[in-house]
């Protein structure tokens, strides 16, 4: 790690104030997060723990008066490496910055413990479930009920591991914290390390007698049906998060998320973009020449639609409000009626007759072709 000066690290000057050191933080944490640098990570990953080991100095009063005093010296135990991940104490700002992503700095150099939060880093594990709908049902929102293969708290003991009839003892090397410190000194100051208890795992409690269900584990494989609601105009690929239906924390943190990930089926009739939809419709020349009221499809069922005399083919017309609704609106979009103009593929001789006629009435008389060699090998 580098001796750069925490203050140029963080671009503030030596009187900054909280918030601008903490502004200034937000901005560069989001600059350098490792995984919005995947072409340049472990620069990144560098850069990351600078900035955070400048945050942590310069945000805590007392340190920041060490640093003053004595620079890099003063505040880490330069001998043991310096700043470690484990001296971090500011977990809770990432993950306010970056959500979901934070975990993923606590996990690359925390390794899943260090000063974060229990409640945090004990989280259960998240859940995906695919699930396929028709456009139809992506139209009108539909009420589905899955079946899920999951981890579950065992239905036995509760969830506590023990025995029917006992219970768990407070771990005696954490004392019920999950986390044992270990504090070194050195000659500027005390300095604490925090690790999960290797004793209760980071449980908290110890087990004499366990469950003969789970095994002392307090969890076990089981099956849940669940009730997802598919809202009015989702699209394909969207994922709807249900809270607290993941898999259950091994260490009486709270349980993991479950994500349903909806796969909307294309509709032969209709292609979807957003909340537009377009339908292709053929009509005949007569329709296109003089003018009709056509029937049309709609994903909520039929319409009449008036094509104006002297329709070209391609011709694309607007159906307003009769697309899919918007997800947030509710609002729905339009639906593009495209025409194309069917060529019969063969005619009787009353109608070859009568097409010759209007031919002439153009001014066009179309050659009669002779028929060669591969017109026989033709198979329209």
């Amino acid at each position: 790690m580098s001796k750069k000066d925490y203050y140029e690290s963080l671009g503030v000057s030596r009187d900054a104030s909280d918030d601008e050191i903490k502004k200034n933080y937000r901005k560069l944490a989001r600059k350098y997060h490792p995984d919005l640098n995947q072409d340049n990570k472990e620069e990144a990953e560098e850069k990351f723990k600078e900035i955070s080991e400048a945050y942590e100095v310069l945000m805590d009063k007392d340190k920041r008066a060490r640093y003053d005093q004595y620079g890099h010296e003063g505040v880490f135990n330069q001998g043991a490496g310096g700043f470690q991940w484990s001296d971090f104490t500011h977990y809770q700002d990432i993950n306010d910055i970056f959500g979901d992503l934070g975990g993923s700095i606590f996990d690359m150099f925390f390794g899943g413990g260090g000063n974060r939060r229990r409640s945090a880093s004990n989280r259960g594990a998240d859940l995906r479930y695919d699930i396929t709908v028709e456009l139809k049902d992506a139209f009108k929102g539909i009420e589905k009920v899955i079946s899920l293969d999951k981890k579950m708290s065992c239905p036995e003991c509760k969830g506590s591991g023990a025995k029917k009839g006992t219970s768990p003892k407070t771990c005696s090397k954490c004392n019920g914290s999950g986390q044992v410190q270990t504090v070194r000194s050195t000659p500027f100051g005390r300095f604490a390390t925090v690790t999960t208890c290797d004793l209760c795992r980071g449980k908290g409690v110890t087990v004499d007698d366990p469950c003969p269900k789970c095994r002392g584990g307090g969890i076990v494989s089981g099956n849940k049906k669940l009730k997802v609601k598919i809202p009015a105009g989702i699209d394909d690929g969207s994922h709807i998060r249900i809270t607290s239906e993941g898999n259950p924390s091994t260490t009486r943190g709270p349980p993991g998320d479950l994500y349903v990930v909806v796969h909307v089926r294309t509709d032969p009739r209709f292609y979807r973009e957003d909340t537009e939809l377009l339908y292709e419709m053929p009509i005949s020349y007569p329709q296109a020449a003089l003018g009709d009221e056509v029937t049309v499809e709609t994903i909520d069922g039929k319409v009449k639609m008036k094509i104006p005399p002297g329709t070209q083919h391609g011709k694309v017309f607007r159906l307003r409000g009769k697309g899919m609704p918007s997800i947030r609106s509710g609002r729905r979009g339009d639906q593009h009626v495209k025409v194309s103009i069917e060529v019969p593929r063969s005619l009787s001789k009353e109608q070859t007759q009568l097409i010759e006629k209007l031919g002439k009435s153009f001014g066009h008389v179309p050659k009669k072709q002779k028929k060669g060699f591969f017109d026989g090998l033709r198979k329209d």
